[in-house]
C-alpha cells in the first residue's frame, strides 16, 4: 500500500457516506448545457459549480450537455429552490434537465 501511494497510483481514501443519514435522500443527475463558451463564462460557471454544496459532483462531458452534476438534497421542493435559485442564477446557463434518480443499484463498495 505504501508503494501505491509514494508512486502516487493511490490519491487517498474516502469515506462513504449515507446521503439519507445527512438530509440528502434525493439525488438528481443535471445535464447543464452553456449559453457560450467563451473561456471566461466556462470559468465563471465552474468557480460557481464548485461553490455549491449541495453539488457532490460535476463532470465536464461531451454531448447534449457540457456538464454532467449530481446532485444532492433532502427532497424535490429542496431540488426545485436549488435548482430556481442557485443553479439557474450561474453564468452563462442556458439549460438544464434534471433526472431524478428512483433506485441506486450500485453505491460503491461496502
Amino acid at each position: 500500500m505504501r508503494q501505491l501511494e509514494e508512486a502516487g497510483i493511490i490519491r487517498g481514501y474516502r469515506a462513504l457516506i449515507d446521503p439519507a443519514a445527512v438530509g440528502r435522500s434525493l439525488r438528481v443527475f443535471a445535464g447543464v448545457r452553456l449559453m457560450r463558451h467563451t473561456r471566461a463564462d466556462v470559468v465563471a460557471f465552474e468557480r460557481g459549480i464548485t461553490g455549491l454544496s449541495e453539488v457532490v459532483a460535476c463532470h465536464h462531458i461531451t454531448g447534449n450537455f457540457d456538464y454532467l452534476l449530481q446532485v444532492e438534497v433532502a427532497d424535490l421542493p429542496a431540488y426545485e429552490d436549488f435548482h430556481a435559485n442557485q443553479l439557474a442564477a450561474l453564468p452563462a446557463v442556458a439549460t438544464v434537465t434534471s433526472y431524478v434518480t428512483m433506485k441506486t443499484l450500485s453505491a460503491g463498495p461496502g
